[in-house]
């Protein structure tokens, strides 16, 4: 060893200092890296929390189109002229034509509580709607149909629209 870190050491000791230099961290060091790392941790949290709640609103959207789907294809498939009784395309409420887009209780031609299987019911999550508007014109030959579905007390809604015509053979 050299004559100067022989030196050094002892002027170490006597300063009530370890002889030879310690590697390491301070108290504040590690005190700032763990609040660091917990606000980082936080975030991440908050980010999967959003990522959960965007997963499940992104999974009741795609059921509520797909119901609203089901029920437009039934509607497009079915008689322009329904037999009494069946009558899915009939323009109940008149009143309503302006404004196809309503959900409003006793303003819908038709609705019907779905779950999420598709099952039609009183438990259902979902809220189906239908409204018809025969289209004004020198002979009727077509109807306007939207199917509206809604879940969580209306707060949310996916709607489609579509124009029914009468084939004439």
């Amino acid at each position: 060893m050299k004559n100067s870190d022989k030196s050094e050491k002892k002027k170490n000791r006597e300063q009530g200092l370890p002889a030879v230099p310690m590697a390491g961290f301070t108290l504040i060091e590690v005190l700032i890296a763990i609040i660091i790392l917990t606000v980082g941790l936080l975030a991440v949290g908050t980010m999967q929390i959003s990522a959960i709640r965007g997963n499940f609103m992104g999974g009741n959207t795609s059921i509520a189109l797909s119901l609203a789907s089901e029920k437009m294809e039934d509607l497009l498939n079915s008689d322009f002229n329904d037999p009494p009784g069946v009558q899915k395309l009939a323009d109940r409420i008149s009143g309503n034509n302006g404004d196809l887009s309503t959900t409003a209780a006793g303003n819908t031609d038709w609705e019907e509580n779905v779950s999420d299987d598709g099952v039609v019911g009183a438990a259902g999550f979902y809220r189906r709607v239908w409204n018809v508007a025969d289209v004004p014109t020198g002979t009727p030959t077509t109807k306007n149909v939207v199917v509206i579905v809604t879940w969580e007390g209306n707060r949310h809604r996916v709607s489609i629209a579509s124009i029914k015509n009468q084939v004439v053979y």
